[in-house]
């Protein structure tokens, strides 16, 4: 191999494993599930979908929040979250209980 051959497989390479690690990266960053919380209780809530299709079964899950939940966006606690807010959330399945490990404000 001459030495330009061995320079473009380096370059390809590098490129590899820059798109692989940018296409990793957003799918640890992207929400599991977003939309607007209701019946809002102690220390669960359901989301509901922002857009509804009329043909399908709309996915409400019941989304439960520890202390330890981080919270982000307009607010910082999550004492401070209300109804009708929309948010996107990021869960862990725990014997069949959606946990959220991080939830985000999007609007109020």
């Amino acid at each position: 191999m001459t030495n330009r051959v061995k320079k473009e497989l380096i370059s390809l390479s590098i490129f590899i494993v820059v798109v692989v690690a940018f296409l990793s990266g957003w799918y640890v960053i992207k929400p599991d599930h977003r939309g607007i919380v209701g019946e809002l209780e102690e220390n669960k809530f359901i989301l509901y979908p922002i857009k509804v299709n009329p043909e399908e079964e709309p996915f409400t899950p019941e989304i439960y929040f520890l202390k330890n939940t981080k919270v982000s966006g307009k607010i910082s606690s999550i004492q401070d979250l209300n109804e009708n807010q929309e948010v996107k959330v990021w869960i862990k399945v725990f014997e069949g209980q959606y946990i959220a490990k991080k939830i985000k404000i999007t609007k109020k």
